[in-house]
């Protein structure tokens, strides 16, 4: 046991119990400082790596919303061109015959001559002569007898193996052979322009193009070759994409990184817009660019998404403010499906553009093409398409029944009760303007008011010429009214959609015609007449027998 100065000695000594404790508490003392430095450090260290990462996603904000916004030019350096049939084609598997697969070489009468000349007749004897031609006649003879039995066993083993290889091979040989004989009837098909047959080689053509990660995948196309006329309906994405958030900082109340500054909404909206458009003049590009044999005069795109209407509670900033909200017609019902942009585009219009130097392409498809973009994308508020999937449905079935109305010989008083009754289906109170073939003027409530109309109805075959779509503007201005109608049995001219750009006109062709009518219950199927029966000569004998009306007839 160690020994212990006496406590006595402690009292009678103070300056000598200091210099006991004060080591102690010196240690102590630096201690803490030590922990306390090692603590800061680890303080400040985490404060800069947080300060960093609010940069980072600052950064990582800002890259995100300048992706969005060159997504046509970056499309622009991957060309699309039209599907090569014959590379989808599959090779017929070829038998590997090894050596045999080349003949046996024939020998030649040059290669056993004797060798002559001048000096060597007179060196030597005739007989000497004679003798070495004969032996190479009997050389050559060997040889020649030497190949046929060569070449015959050949032969045999050529036969033997096609024999072996084709029974071995005979199913894939079928289903190659079937697999290419689709194709060449698909080719077909689709340079016909049928209307299915087009529809499917442009979801093929549309495979190579990619978006990226986070953009919806979704499209379908319908081709109408009444007008030679392409719709796409794509999926477009939300306002979601687009990053909410313009700025990240160090909160050093909370000590995390935040949120501090958001990007106003007017700002997400026109990036959206700005997107919107891209993808509209990128896949209008791909159409033109991948029609095998000028197939597609006209593209309408449809830029649809889906998506929960909003509530008050997550309602934007515009609304709190007091904005009018959109009206209940225009905002999207869970579920359903919404479109935020249309455009239509000529191939002639639209090779006047240059895409390497568009700087604005919202404005761009405003000006050039009459896109329609929703100003309120944020509260799914959609607009009008000019072309919806279902009326240019490529897989529309038209009863086969004869009882069943033909659009194209049906008689004019008919065809006109018909047009009437889809008319009055759609909502309209319809009335005839005397006078006018075909001709009407038509109204109905809406959540604005009473929407007055001036529809005309053509029953034509072949494309319905621009005047007549003129002719529609102009009675829409004179009768004051707020849209105009026009129904045709026919197609509809690539100009006429560029004409109806920017106006409040509305175009249904013949396909579109028959999709309608069954949409509002209405049965009707579209059938050209048959060979030796007009439509004149029918419509003559079916109107002798049916008594006249008022109704006004059609062209």
């Amino acid at each position: 046991m160690p020994l212990s100065r006496p406590r006595s000695w402690l009292n009678r000594n103070p300056a000598a119990k200091a210099q006991e404790v004060r080591p102690a508490a010196r240690s102590r003392t630096s201690v803490r400082r030590a922990v306390n430095a090692q603590e800061r450090l680890r303080r400040e260290i985490r404060v800069q790596r947080l300060h960093e990462d609010a940069v980072v996603r600052t950064d990582k904000a800002e890259q995100r919303v300048q992706r969005l916004n060159v997504l046509l030019i970056a499309s622009l350096r991957r060309t699309v061109e039209p599907i090569d049939f014959e590379r989808q084609k599959r090779d017929v598997p070829d038998l590997d015959l090894g050596a045999d697969a080349e003949p046996v070489r024939l020998p030649t009468w040059e290669e056993y001559t004797p060798r002559s000349g001048r000096l060597r007749r007179l060196l030597t004897s005739r007989s000497r002569r004679e003798a070495a031609q004969a032996r190479a006649e009997a050389s050559y003879a060997r040889a020649l007898d030497q190949y046929r039995e060569q070449e015959a066993a050949r032969v045999a083993r050529v036969e033997e193996l096609l024999r072996a290889h084709n029974d071995a091979s005979a199913p894939e040989r079928q289903r190659i052979l079937a697999h290419n004989a689709a194709i060449d009837a698909f080719r077909d098909r689709v340079m016909s322009g049928d209307r299915e047959a087009v529809s499917e080689y442009f979801t093929q053509a549309f495979e190579s193009v990619t978006d990226s990660p986070g953009l919806p995948r979704d499209h379908r196309f319908a081709y109408v070759p009444e007008s030679k006329l392409l719709l796409v309906e794509w999926r477009v994405p939300g306002v979601d994409v687009v990053p909410r958030e313009r700025e990240f900082r160090y909160n050093k109340s909370t000590d995390s990184v935040g949120v501090h500054r958001w990007r106003p909404i007017a700002e997400v909206r026109r990036i959206h817009a700005r997107l919107l458009a891209q993808l509209a003049l990128r896949a209008t590009n791909v159409a033109f660019n991948a029609d095998p044999g000028e197939l597609v005069q006209t593209v309408v795109f449809d830029g649809v998404t889906s998506g929960r209407a909003p509530r008050e509670d997550d309602a934007p900033t515009a609304r709190r403010r007091g904005r009018t909200a959109p009206a209940a017609d225009d905002q999207a019902e869970p579920g359903s499906t919404v479109c935020l942009i249309s455009m239509s585009a000529s191939r002639r219009h639209f090779a006047k553009l240059r895409l390497n130097d568009i700087d604005d392409p919202l404005e761009q498809v405003r000006k050039h093409f009459g896109a329609l973009v929703s100003a309120y994308p944020d509260e799914l508020s959609g607009i009008t398409p000019i072309l919806t999937y279902d009326l240019a449905d490529p897989h529309l079935s038209v009863p086969a029944s004869t009882k069943v109305p033909n659009l194209i010989d049906a008689p004019n008083e008919e065809f006109g009760r018909l047009m009437e009754r889809l008319l009055e289906r759609m909502g309209y109170a319809v009335a005839a303007v005397p006078g006018a073939d075909g001709n009407y003027l038509a109204s109905r409530g809406t959540e604005d008011g009473v929407e007055n109309a001036v529809v005309h109805v053509r029953r034509h075959t072949g494309l319905l010429e621009t005047a007549e779509v003129r002719a529609l503007q102009s009675a829409v201005r004179r009768e004051h009214a707020q849209v105009g109608i026009l129904l045709t049995t026919g197609g509809l001219d690539p100009q006429a959609y560029e004409y109806a750009h920017g106006r409040p006109l509305r175009m249904y062709d013949g396909h579109n015609l028959v999709a309608l009518c069954r949409q509002y219950d209405l049965p009707a199927r579209l059938e050209p007449a048959k060979p030796g029966e007009s439509r004149t000569s029918t419509d003559r004998a079916r109107d002798a027998e049916t008594p006249r009306t008022k109704a006004p007839s059609t062209r």
